[in-house]
């Protein structure tokens, strides 16, 4: 049963630092955005900024609430987040383009921005992107920066309204 508990406490936290917390290493702080606002209006400002692109959202994750969920069994008392969600989408333009600079770009897709206000921290929303995963090669990382242009866009516009 405490194997269980650990497991459950490593993935749900390993979960939670892959998909809403970047590391702040290499420069990484600079695809975050701080904004003073209610985290719903937020959050539909980062929806509307990725719709109105012309892009589908796929998939909205409820991390928050995963970790809520899982917490006692993971043997946490509190989870860091007041509200946390991601959002993935992809561009087949820019998908198109990265796997024809090489097939295992695929990785790049989907693409991740988050939104969370931390508990510590209420009436503070955090706007951020995931990084694409992008292959060393010049016409990859060509596509990796228009990609990364993209996020940045998405977060901007959604961090100014």
């Amino acid at each position: 049963m405490i194997r269980k508990a650990i497991y459950a406490a490593t993935v749900s936290l390993s979960l939670a630092g892959a998909v809403i917390t970047p590391a702040m290493a290499n420069g990484e702080e600079d695809r975050m955005k701080t904004v003073e606002a209610s985290f719903d209006s937020v959050l539909q400002d980062l929806q509307d900024a990725i719709v109105n692109r012309g892009l589908v959202i796929d998939y909205v994750g409820h991390v928050d609430t995963m970790l809520d969920r899982t917490a006692e069994a993971s043997g946490v008392k509190e989870t860091p987040y007041l509200n946390a969600r991601y959002m993935q989408f992809c561009s087949s333009v820019l998908t198109h383009e990265a796997s024809a600079a090489d097939p295992s770009n695929l990785s790049m897709c989907p693409y991740l921005v988050f939104a969370y206000e931390a508990r510590n921290a209420p009436g503070k929303v955090v706007l951020g992107y995931r990084a694409p995963d992008v292959r060393s090669d010049d016409a990859s990382k060509a596509v990796g920066a228009k990609v990364e242009a993209l996020l940045m866009e998405i977060i901007d516009e959604a961090a100014a309204q």
